[in-house]
């Protein structure tokens, strides 16, 4: 099976989340994988956004790993 990594960047003031979220490239042969990546690109995600606008709006980054669907 694999995984997709999918990361969202989000407000805890507002409650919400920026859509469309973000779809990290390539898949993972295991959750376990795939979960290691999901902190490393929220990192890198995170450290990219301006500091002024991620302490204004309190953002943090939120990671999901998406079985791909087999029918």
């Amino acid at each position: 099976m694999k995984f997709f990594l999918i990361l969202w960047v989000c407000s805890a003031i507002h409650g919400s989340c920026i859509v469309p979220p973000i779809t990290a490239p390539g898949s993972f042969d295991s959750h376990t994988a795939c979960v290691s990546a999901g902190y490393k690109e929220g990192h890198n995600v995170f450290i990219s956004i301006e500091k002024e606008l991620a302490e204004k709006q309190r953002l943090f980054v939120a990671f999901h790993c998406e079985a791909e669907s087999t029918i």
